[in-house]
């Protein structure tokens, strides 16, 4: 007999139970398996939703986006005003860079200059989850904005239409941020997106200059 026959003779059978049935040990590791199976499964089409957030957000809101263009094209409203309404934007402008204005609008940074005159006119927003209520996300899809956005204004009764000529990320105290110019500007600024608004960086900002596109109107 040779030493490998003797091996197979010594090998031990796989233990079933009374019935023929696998082991414990091997029915524990069959549903270990799956419970982690269906784990990857729920968390990658977690993530999924996640990401996908926004877009989602976008294709489901067809009537508001109507809806907001309506209320761009219609008469000033009586406060000062930003509509966007490709990003679902809608909101007061509050004097101030300050939480509380935050908290209710968009906020006008006070030293910058106001629509329609040589300057650089700063309106910064929260960037938190879109599903957050109240006014808190307002300028949560604003990283969706491209060239072709039209931004309206109302400012005193007027209105000034915008357009994008420079969307990016920079540190959140980088001091171009707030810098004056010469020539008619408007600068928004959100905490900065990363994986499409998945996560929220709280030490870079989103950074969007636009320049007029159309005079003033009543």
């Amino acid at each position: 007999m040779t030493d490998s026959d003797q091996d197979e003779i010594n090998e031990e059978p796989e233990v079933e139970g009374p019935t023929g049935k696998p082991s414990r040990g091997r029915v524990f590791a069959y549903m270990a398996a799956n419970v982690v199976g269906i784990a990857l499964i729920i968390v990658g089409i977690s993530l999924l939703f996640w990401v996908g957030r926004p877009y989602m957000t976008l294709y489901l809101s067809g009537s508001t986006k109507v809806a907001y263009q309506a209320k761009a094209d219609g008469p000033a409203p009586k406060d000062n005003r930003i509509i966007i309404p490709e990003v679902l934007v809608d909101a007061p402008i509050i004097e101030g860079f300050t939480e509380e204005a935050l908290e209710i609008g968009i906020g006008h940074v006070i030293d910058s200059a106001v629509p329609g005159v040589k300057g650089n006119t700063i309106l910064a927003g929260h960037n938190y989850a879109y599903f957050v209520s109240g006014d808190q996300n307002l300028f949560s899809l604003l990283h969706l904005i491209d060239e072709d956005t039209p931004i309206y204004i109302f400012w005193e009764g007027r209105r000034y239409t915008y357009k994008m000529v420079d969307k990016r990320t920079v540190p959140r105290d980088d001091p171009s941020i707030l810098l004056p110019t010469s020539y008619e500007q408007l600068t928004l600024i959100a905490s900065a997106s990363s994986w499409d608004s998945a996560t929220i960086s709280s030490t870079r900002r989103l950074l969007i200059r636009a320049k007029p596109v159309k005079a003033a109107k009543k």
